[in-house]
């Protein structure tokens, strides 16, 4: 019995000595701060620097935002909410009213000057209360690790992490809405973009046009007709994809630069050098396009209606600045169908004809029931022609195709002219000048780009009206 409590006595006594060394070194680490955060440990549970019911907060300031709660709930004030991310906002809040550390550097700091705390180097942050009370705490220089903060609460130094401290600092823009529309490209209905230096490009799904509706019915998709820079080229969604939208995956905003309403000269958008707006058929989006950012990896935007700065990939937007239009186009000069046509002049090198369809009969252009079916005589100066072998020759007429687009100067008289009168009176003329030995350089209107096409293959075309007159 007498050896046990003299072992009882020993573990007690090593007990004392243990506390009294511990108690030792929590003092020694207390006048330490320049050391390493970890290990100034003291305690295994975590000191409440901030800790509040946000139903009792009226406001928080940290000095680059300023939050109001109220029973309508959480704004920013003089920001437009329409511009910010509620999630990212709720997140900023749960920060900013609890903030915990699991190490006290300094109680009741009398020098916070050597934490960089005295001036506030980073930031302060006020929260008044419902009941006009206020409390402050504060952000000051990193550790010499880089890892943690020291921050000031309640006269208390303390140290907390890097990744909580950047979300406590964080700007308006960090909190900005950076989602965009998502459109799918192969159902686009309407693109346009307008750039500095090059012809406007305008697509659109029209249905009134009939071109595009008999395409539509004959290929069970959805066509488009170019508006400019060449009036009446068909153009199939899925060309759009794979000539145009092949980087769609990049087109997002990736940041926001700036917020308000202000000049964006400095990023090139009080001017922009490319406009562009597409829409499928659900969603829209527009956006305006600045300056590359100074690090090349993206360009400075602003989405229509949206009074601030963001940046998109580069990579999003240079198919919009180098496409070339050939690669998502059907390559038809003027293709018609017959049903839309009264009569066709053509006036060339080769001969002049005029291609008239006529009500003869029963050749009619509708039935008795209305359904639209042309089977109307076909003359050419004005004989009666062999309705078999005009289909041939039709085809070779509205299936004109050219090779390539070229904005060049043209001269001269045209070599062949055919003009396409609608029924609906409206009429188109396609002009063929010399370009060169092999090609004519075609023209609509006064389009400023020019259709290359081999010469014999307009030659081709309209010889063949000789056959069907002999």
């Amino acid at each position: 019995m007498k050896k046990k409590m003299i072992t009882l006595a020993c573990l007690a006594l090593a007990v004392i000595i243990l506390l009294l060394v511990y108690a030792g070194a929590k003092k020694n680490n207390a006048q330490k701060p320049d050391a390493n955060p970890e290990s100034e440990v003291v305690s295994s549970g975590q000191y409440k620097l901030v800790s509040l019911d946000i139903a009792d907060v009226k406001q928080i300031d940290t000095g680059k935002v300023v939050f109001e709660i109220n029973d309508d709930g959480i704004s920013v004030k003089d920001r437009s909410m329409s511009l910010l991310d509620e999630e990212k906002i709720v997140m900023e809040i749960n920060a900013l009213t609890n903030i915990s550390s699991d190490n006290e550097v300094e109680k009741d700091c009398k020098d916070t000057e050597k934490y960089d705390l005295e001036k506030f180097a980073q930031c302060r942050v006020t929260y008044t209360m419902k009941d006009e009370s206020t409390k402050s705490f504060e952000i000051g220089a990193l550790t010499p690790d880089g890892q943690y903060y020291y921050a000031l609460s309640d006269n208390n130094v303390y140290t907390i992490g890097k990744t909580t401290g950047d979300r406590i600092m964080q700007d308006v823009t960090d909190l900005a809405d950076l989602s965009l529309d998502i459109l799918d490209p192969n159902a686009i209905t309407m693109l346009s973009v307008t750039q500095k230096g090059r012809d406007d490009l305008e697509v659109v799904y029209d249905n009134q046009n009939e071109l595009s509706n008999a395409s539509s019915d004959k290929n069970g998709l959805t066509t488009l007709v170019m508006r400019k820079p060449i009036e009446n080229l068909l153009v199939y969604p899925y060309n759009i994809e794979t000539g145009l939208l092949y980087n769609y995956d990049y087109f997002k905003l990736t940041e926001m630069v700036e917020f308000g309403s202000g000049s964006f000269a400095k990023y090139g958008l009080d001017d922009p050098q490319m406009k562009i707006a597409m829409e499928d058929t659900e969603k829209g989006v527009s956006l305006d396009v600045g300056n590359e950012t100074e690090d090349g990896t993206a360009y400075y935007v602003t989405p229509y209606g949206n009074a601030a700065v963001y940046t998109m990939p580069k990579e999003a937007l240079e198919p919009f600045f180098t496409y070339d239009i050939i690669n998502f186009i059907q390559k038809f000069i003027s293709l018609h169908y017959r049903s839309e046509l009264s009569n066709i002049d053509i006036k060339s090198v080769y001969g002049d004809y005029t291609v008239e369809f006529k009500d003869d009969g029963d050749k009619k252009l509708t039935n008795e029931n209305g359904v639209t079916k042309d089977n109307r005589q076909e003359y050419i100066n004005g004989k009666a022609v062999d309705s078999e072998k005009f289909i041939a020759y039709y085809e070779l007429l509205v299936g004109l195709t050219f090779d390539a687009l070229k904005d060049c100067e043209i001269t001269g008289d045209p070599q062949a002219e055919i003009s396409y009168h609608r029924l609906d009176n409206t009429e188109e003329t396609v002009r063929f000048y010399d370009y060169d030995d092999t090609f004519f350089a075609a023209v609509k209107g006064g389009e400023q780009q020019k259709m290359l096409i081999n010469k014999q293959q307009v030659k081709q075309a309209i010889d063949k009206a000789k056959e069907l007159l002999d």
